[in-house]
């Protein structure tokens, strides 16, 4: 089952490739393949939180901005060499890939699409 993400200004999503500290807009459609997703996480901000834009300018998201976090299937991780303090071995870091979409406090209808869809696809869900 694939969720459609739509093109919103007020939803800005993070990965593996931006880091953890940098965040873009979703400023296309694109679509998750809910098979590949091993864990799946929503929460709410409690306290403000600050991010990088791609461009260096900041932006604040407010308590009560809602958060899907997707972790994938290995089937979608990176690795990387990594050495420990110069030294002549180096080992294969296996890190896996992950979406994090925030969606600002005036966007909760997305949000429970969104929300709404996971929902029907859990079989154990809370009725």
């Amino acid at each position: 089952m694939f969720l459609k993400i739509r093109k919103n200004s007020d939803i800005y999503m993070q990965n593996n490739e931006s880091g953890k500290k940098v965040i873009v807009p979703v400023s296309s459609n694109f679509y998750l393949n809910l098979q590949q997703v091993i864990e799946i996480s929503s929460y709410s901000l409690k306290d403000p939180k600050e991010k990088t834009q791609l461009d260096g300018s900041s932006i604040l998201f407010a308590p009560g901005t809602r958060v899907l976090h997707f972790t994938m299937t290995s089937n979608f991780s990176t690795t990387k060499e990594k050495s420990k303090n110069n030294e002549e071995g180096k080992r294969g870091l296996f890190e896996k890939l992950f979406y994090t979409l925030y969606f600002q406090p005036d966007n909760l209808a997305e949000f429970e699409r969104i929300k709404s869809a996971i929902d029907q696809s859990t079989l154990n869900r809370d009725m």
